[in-house]
């Protein structure tokens, strides 16, 4: 994931405060249905965008970004990818959740 300048257990801002204006989602997972959970950190939905659009252009396959509970603990091994926040596709689209 360091192509893609996501580095597994990122940290965006230690008081897990959004930059003005930007959507953020702190201890997220990264998730495909082929894969499962592949990566971990917070991600910045606003600043991260081209990043997700060509992680899951290269993947071939939509991108969940899930929160903490939903591909960890119990969920760990089947992640809820119902519950995304957001889902980037394959053909550059981010499409976000209503908020659950």
């Amino acid at each position: 994931m360091s192509k893609f300048d996501l580095h597994m257990g990122r940290m965006i801002s230690g008081s897990k405060t959004a930059p003005k204006g930007h959507v953020c989602v702190f201890n997220a997972n990264l998730c495909t249905k082929s894969a499962g959970k592949f990566w971990f950190g917070d991600i910045d939905l606003t600043a991260d965008a081209e990043k997700l659009k060509a992680l899951a252009a290269e993947k071939g396959e939509n991108v969940y970004v899930l929160r903490e509970r939903d591909a960890r603990f119990m969920n760990e091994a089947m992640p809820l990818l119902e519950n995304a926040v957001a889902v980037v596709t394959p053909t550059g689209n981010v499409v976000l959740s209503s908020c659950k």
